[in-house]
């Protein structure tokens, strides 16, 4: 047996989906360490290098002006303020001047005061720049530290609440069941992505209340498969033999019908965490979830989408293709666990 499940994860597709996930997880969680962009939302605007190419390199003078400086004195909440002016060459340079050719061939001059710092920088467009100008590498990777932060508080939310009413509906039954079961069917009535606009409207859109929306419209896939895998396990004879020796309802839940349901659980947690990406990609993308400047990968897609008609499709390509590739991973990691834990039962 140990075998056939090896066997199993050595699958190419199983393989390269966690080798994917691991590799977008490192990227979010180590993002301000990796991304060029290190601003607050990775949202520099340069409009003189507004949709570039993806590998677009270029020289960048910058100037950092202090905050006690006269230029500056307005700003607060941050100790400077950094300025980023695209060049070919710089032809002079003096006390307080530089001239330099932009990039677009336009001879320019800068004016800087004795305050600020400048230096000449190389940047290197990854996946090259929206129409602000800004790094879109950079901002994919904040997207997807999005999309795991949703995911993963989802899953928590719908676990939490769909193992209490799944495990409380299947085992006790009677009335308990009857109403757990009446609310599972009210709400499943509603389709998800209404039953979260609700939501977000009713409080707000802010990220938390948008994380656990999603949340809370996850939970009854878990529910309903709790309650019937609960229904089977309660019929097994060690927990009839545990009853009669009298151990408490939670002790019994907790050490003998869980241990029993984990498997598929797992499986439709995968899949749960697939979904809210769609979700939250779905509603960020519509305008109602994560708000611009914060980069989410449905408002990159959103903000984009339109620049694939005038022939620039690697903006709007990259995070689509992100999303979709997060979302595929996802579902064949769940697939493969899905044949482990059935061999395990037929075993």
């Amino acid at each position: 047996m140990r075998t056939s499940v090896l066997k199993k994860l050595a699958r190419p597709s199983f393989i390269i989906s966690m080798i994917w996930i691991s590799i977008c997880l490192l990227l979010s969680i180590f993002a301000y360490f990796i991304i060029p962009d290190k601003s607050i939302d990775a949202n520099t605007h340069i409009p003189e290098i507004a949709l570039k190419p993806p590998g677009y390199k270029v020289d960048l003078i910058s100037v950092v002006i202090e905050k006690n400086s006269a230029a500056n004195a307005y700003f607060s909440g941050s100790n400077e303020i950094k300025t980023l002016y695209p060049i070919n060459k710089i032809t002079k340079q003096s006390q307080g001047i530089i001239e330099y050719i932009d990039n677009n061939d336009q001879q320019k001059t800068l004016r800087i005061s004795d305050s600020d710092k400048y230096s000449v920088v190389k940047y290197y467009a990854l996946f090259g720049t929206d129409k602000y100008g800004r790094d879109l590498f950079s901002r994919v990777v904040l997207g997807l530290r999005i999309s795991f932060i949703v995911g993963f508080i989802s899953v928590f939310i719908s676990l939490f609440i769909g193992l209490l009413f799944g495990l409380s509906a299947g085992y006790f039954g009677g009335w308990i069941d009857k109403l757990i079961m009446f609310l599972i069917n009210t709400l499943w009535s509603i389709p998800t992505i209404l039953l979260v606009f609700a939501i977000v409207i009713g409080f707000g859109r802010s990220v938390t209340v948008i994380f656990i929306s999603i949340g809370l419209t996850m939970w009854i896939d878990v529910a309903r498969l709790v309650r019937g895998l609960t229904f089977q396990v309660r019929e097994k004879t060690y927990i009839t033999a545990a009853y009669s020796l009298g151990i408490s309802n939670i002790s019994i839940l907790i050490k003998h019908v869980l241990p029993n349901i984990v498997g598929p659980v797992i499986v439709l947690l995968a899949s749960n965490f697939a979904i809210a990406i769609l979700i939250e990609a779905g509603l960020s993308y519509l305008g109602f979830g994560v708000q611009p400047p914060t980069p989410s990968l449905g408002n990159l897609l959103s903000e984009n989408y339109g620049y694939v008609i005038s022939g620039n499709y690697s903006i709007a390509l990259i995070p689509a293709l992100t999303i979709m590739l997060l979302v595929l991973s996802f579902n064949l990691i769940g697939n493969t666990l899905s044949n482990i834990f059935d061999s395990k039962e037929n075993y």
